[in-house]
């Protein structure tokens, strides 16, 4: 009778996860949850064990003699060289350079343009001013996002990753343009000396539109794997031990990316080396002709036409020379690349590796800044706008 009474009592005091011996109840889900629990504890508890294990046998192991144990490796550069290079030739050299080069770009484009597009004379320089541009903007992007003051901002960004994503792969796409086009121009003069009478009906202005496009648009749709497989997301950050954002690949994304690598080098290889070629074979031919025209010209006319032919020489030479000199580095880093798997921005040789494409982004850059002074001691047009136009702006100032 005394229970019949309490029971009531007792179970709107009696929590409902109780069980028991209460009428209705069973214990059989409590005693299922304790079971689980009791396993998991079993179960962390060995894991922690054979970690200790591990760890316990590692360091009885004298390592020092192991050929095969990668130990951590002194950097190649001490990291305090490695910090001031890289604000000397990233922040400040290319900084500079840079700004300079959008100046003269911008010039380059405004002459041209003046000029016209009904010669393929103009259409190649306008074009190759427009990727230089792109160069120099791309590359002025890296000098800020490898500036400390940029770096150790509030900023939640890995800095090095976003000047990859939102430098390094747009200035790729702009460097392959200027090397395709200044191939495409080394040809064009080539054809100029070899076939004089047919060279106006095979490179036609059209055509040569035509040519500049396809070249833009194919470098554009071979970096799109790149853009597609690497995107900014969330990345914990071990040197300062929190979530940024940074790269991240979609799955298989490395590969992916791996293409438009590969296709890259191999358009930059190609357009350096047939730059090459084409330079060479336009030199011996200018140099035969002028020959040839020497013997068999009166004496004046020998004068004229071998200072027109040295001046045409001079100019190729020019271009070509100052462009084999800024890309032979990005070429040379391409084939190390290739023969070396750790050299990269994460593998063994990350230090020499920045410092050497940094060097590499200083003579490209100057390759773009330079085109204006080859331009206007040896083109009598460029030269002449280019002076009428900086009448006009100093008679605007003085008034």
């Amino acid at each position: 009778m005394m229970l019949n009474r309490l029971k009531p009592q007792a179970e709107k005091i009696i929590a409902e996860e109780q069980a028991g011996f209460r009428a209705g109840r069973s214990t059989t889900e409590q005693i299922f949850n304790l079971r689980i629990l009791c396993e998991r504890r079993d179960c962390e508890t060995s894991l922690l064990w054979n970690q200790q294990l591990k760890i316990s046998e590692m360091s009885s192991i004298d390592y020092s003699h192991t050929p095969l144990f990668e130990q951590d490796k002194e950097p190649m550069i001490d990291e305090g060289v490695f910090n001031v290079l890289n604000i000397v030739i990233y922040v400040v050299a290319l900084g500079i350079i840079c700004l300079f080069g959008i100046i003269f770009n911008a010039i380059n484009i405004y002459v041209f343009f003046k000029q016209g597009f009904k010669d393929t004379v103009n259409i190649t320089p306008f074009s190759l001013a427009v990727s230089d541009m792109g160069n120099v903007v791309t590359l002025l992007w890296m000098s800020v996002c490898f500036n400390p003051l940029f770096a150790q901002s509030i900023l939640p960004v890995v800095y090095h990753d976003l000047a990859y994503i939102t430098s390094g792969w747009p200035h790729t796409i702009f460097a392959r343009i200027s090397s395709l086009i200044t191939a495409f121009v080394t040809f064009e003069r080539c054809l100029c000396i070899a076939l004089p009478l047919k060279v106006k009906t095979i490179i036609t202005p059209r055509r040569t539109i035509y040519v500049i496009v396809s070249i833009y648009i194919g470098l554009a749709v071979c970096a799109a794997p790149a853009f597609y497989s690497v995107s900014l997301g969330p990345k914990h950050d071990s040197e300062v031990n929190m979530t940024m954002l940074g790269v991240v690949y979609i799955p298989n994304g490395v590969f992916i990316e791996g293409i438009s690598l590969y296709i890259s080098a191999f358009s930059q290889v190609v357009s350096f080396f047939s730059v090459i070629v084409c330079t060479v074979i336009l030199v011996q031919n200018l140099l035969i002709k002028s020959r040839w025209r020497k013997s068999s010209s009166s004496t004046a006319k020998q004068e004229s036409v071998s200072n027109r032919d040295m001046k045409v020489v001079k100019m190729v030479v020019s271009i070509a020379g100052i462009f084999i000199v800024g890309f032979s580095p990005s070429v040379a880093n391409i084939f190390t690349m290739l023969a070396i798997p750790d050299f990269n921005y994460y593998g063994e040789y990350h230090h020499i590796y920045v410092i050497v494409w940094g060097i590499s982004f200083l003579l490209v850059t100057t390759n773009s800044a330079v085109n204006i002074f080859v331009y206007y001691y040896m083109s009598s047009k460029f030269k002449e706008i280019l002076d009428d136009t900086l009448k006009k702006v100093r008679g605007k100032c003085c008034v």
